[in-house]
């Protein structure tokens, strides 16, 4: 392109007094524009946002059709467009221009002149084409200026012949000046925000790798075209391992983990070794990248500026480095940038190292202290069930001893009832025999004796006697079938193992439990239901078997009889059920299952354990299932196991080997 170096005289005076000089010249849609874009400068608008704002603003006060913004990208080489009114944004590549390849970009952005003319429709730089808006004819080009250096340009293009005012160029600077101090200050305070924003993430814990992540995502915000990147140092193997590159090519990113710390390892490599900056302005020159050269400009890095991060003791932690696709020297803004990140990067890697041991013997202390407390729960358990098993032994001990001695005691009358019972039949029915043959042999009766006969009814005596006689055979019979399940039931002769029949003991705890199935209130009285399989005999300890079904039964009963009295509705009708099966011909499976309320999950988590109980205070000590769990699994290598739901009613199941172990006896 043709650039026209002469300018008005307005843009020859010092940038300190931008704003000040002519400032009553412009007229008041200059005024008001300038105004309106300051105040969107001064709200921390982002950049992209108050770029687009400047071109359409731009491009309406002057009456133009076209503008456009280009900014000088972090390695000072090249340009990027940033934005543009009354044309589509081009292409990535349309978008950047290389500096260094095109002298007459770089005379201007060195002139020391704000504001040149340009030719249209087309501009020439060397061999590469910028195409300018195809029906424009003349335009303006005005740096953007910083404090060192330009910071990018303004363009304007009408499509018809103008000679722009110096009105027109003051405004223009004005605008320019705006754009500048928004990214000096946004330069500023990107780095406090990045700072503040990545010491936040490291107070509330967030993960180290995630926490580089977002730094170098921060800072590439700041660094237009360049690569910000993190390796952490692998002490063990003396090498650098992959720490964050969110927008480095990938393969290159693998490529470089796992890079040896040593003197010409490039870059980082060489700063983790040497424990000081490290600034490779051309790898394709520089002997520190001998060894990888191809490699990184293979993927077009051609710069690369590394700095090691320590801990408070000097310990090498790992590098940041900051990476362009063309060769170019740090500025001061890059060296602060450096500077922040690698004081960022040792305070999150000490924090989180600090967290990690802080966690570390807390979890340590934590195991002891759950160890112990293992130890401690396991202590007081075995005391609670030392505790319960005396406490049930003795109960049953004494309960054993009491029925025991009742039944001795029924015993004995009985015997001496049911002995006498059958002399007393055959004299009774001789004495009836004597009345016959009396009766027969003697018609007629003494008026007496015929009124005693009519008195005493000795017709219906005769004919009640003997049924009276088998009546109290018959409760006889039943008094000494009670006597004897009483005794088969405490078996306190019985200490062994026996084989015995495991239905007799279920009946057996029937009996004893037969008064409690019945209910007041005209409830329905609980109904028992036996499904009894063909069972063989079954080698136990018989008195301790019946221990447990008297627990699962009386707890059957007692949450039918709560169910009912609650309900307070005889619709339904309480029922135990009692199946008995034989698997796999080895074990014999006893299930007892009510239709009660039933039971929820947490209170199933803790029916076995010692002292637990739902019941009211004084009706349950607790120890019922703790120690029938004990009887079936520990005594008899079994499994007792609860099934229920609320509403759904409670099954217990038993299963015992018909044969137990002798190793485990």
């Amino acid at each position: 392109m043709n650039l026209n170096l002469e300018t008005s005289s307005k843009t020859t005076e010092s940038n300190n007094n931008w704003y000040k000089n002519d400032n009553s010249s412009m007229s008041f849609s200059y005024q008001a524009a300038v105004n309106a874009l300051g105040q969107k400068a001064l709200s921390g608008i982002e950049l992209l946002y108050l770029f687009q704002d400047a071109v359409v603003s731009v491009a309406q006060i002057l009456n133009i059709k076209y503008s456009r913004i280009w900014q000088i990208l972090s390695d000072s080489n090249s340009l990027c467009q940033v934005a543009s009114n009354g044309e589509k944004p081009l292409e990535t590549d349309s978008a950047e221009i290389n500096i260094k390849t095109n002298q007459q970009v770089q005379k201007f952005l060195e002139n020391t002149q704000p504001i040149i003319k340009r030719n249209t429709p087309y501009c020439h730089i060397d061999d590469f084409t910028i195409p300018s808006p195809p029906d424009s004819v003349t335009g303006l080009s005005v740096l953007i200026p910083g404090a060192t250096k330009p910071l990018g340009f303004l363009e304007v293009y009408a499509t018809e012949e103008r000679n722009f005012s110096p009105d027109d160029m003051h405004f223009l600077q004005c605008v320019t000046h705006i754009l500048a101090t928004a990214i000096e200050r946004k330069r500023s305070e990107a780095l406090m925000y990045t700072q503040s924003k990545i010491l936040e993430q490291v107070t509330f814990g967030v993960n180290l790798y995630e926490i580089f992540n977002n730094l170098c995502i921060l800072l590439e915000q700041e660094l237009p075209g360049a690569y910000c990147s993190i390796l952490v140092v692998d002490q063990e193997n003396q090498r650098l391992r992959g720490g964050a590159a969110p927008t480095l090519p990938q393969e290159y990113a693998k490529g470089v983990d796992g890079l040896m710390i040593g003197e010409c390892s490039g870059s980082c490599g060489t700063a983790a070794y040497r424990g000081d900056s490290v600034f490779v302005t051309d790898i394709a020159t520089d002997v520190l990248w001998a060894d990888f050269r191809d490699f990184a400009l293979s993927y077009n890095i051609r710069a690369c500026w590394s700095s090691p991060f320590t801990s408070q003791t000097g310990e090498v932690l790992g590098t940041f480095a900051i990476s362009h696709k063309s060769p170019c020297h740090p500025t001061p803004h890059h060296l602060e940038i450096l500077k922040t990140a690698t004081h960022i990067a040792s305070i999150a890697t000490e924090t989180v190292r600090a967290a990690e041991a802080l966690q570390k013997a807390n979890n340590e202390l934590e195991q002891k202290v759950a160890e112990r407390t293992a130890e401690l729960r396991k202590a007081l358990f075995d005391l609670q069930e030392t505790q319960a098993q005396l406490v049930h032994s003795e109960k049953m001990s004494s309960l054993g001893q009491m029925v025991a001695g009742v039944a001795h005691e029924i015993n004995n009358p009985i015997s001496f009832i049911a002995g006498n019972l059958e002399y007393a039949n055959q004299y009774i029915n001789d004495l009836l025999d004597l009345i016959a043959v009396y009766q027969e042999q003697y018609p007629q009766l003494n008026p007496s004796i015929a009124a005693k006969i009519k008195t005493i009814d000795l017709e219906y005596l005769c004919d009640d006697l003997p049924k009276l006689m088998t009546s109290m055979r018959v409760g006889s019979e039943r008094i000494t079938e009670i006597v004897l399940g009483l005794r088969n039931f405490s078996r306190l002769d019985e200490a062994t193992m026996k084989s015995v029949d495991i239905h007799e003991g279920i009946d057996n705890t029937l009996m004893i439990l037969n008064h409690q199935l019945t209910q007041p209130n005209n409830l329905p009285d609980i109904q028992i239901v036996k499904e009894y399989g063909k069972l063989p005999k079954c080698k136990c300890y018989a008195n301790q078997l019946n221990q447990v079904f008297m627990n699962i039964l009386n707890n059957a009963i007692y949450a039918l009889k709560d169910n009912m009295q609650n309900l307070q509705s005889a619709n339904q009708m309480p029922i135990i059920q009692i199946q008995t099966f034989l698997i796999d011909k080895e074990t014999i499976l006893i299930s007892i299952k009510d239709n009660g309320s039933g039971m929820n999950s947490e209170v199933q988590e803790h029916i076995f354990d010692p002292f637990f109980t739902t019941k009211p205070v004084g009706q349950g000590t607790g120890l019922g299932l703790s120690i029938s769990y004990q009887i079936v699994v520990e005594k008899h290598q079994g499994k007792l196991s609860c099934i229920s739901a609320l509403g759904k009613g409670t099954e217990f199941k038993i299963e015992i080997p018909i044969q137990i172990l002798s190793s485990q006896q």
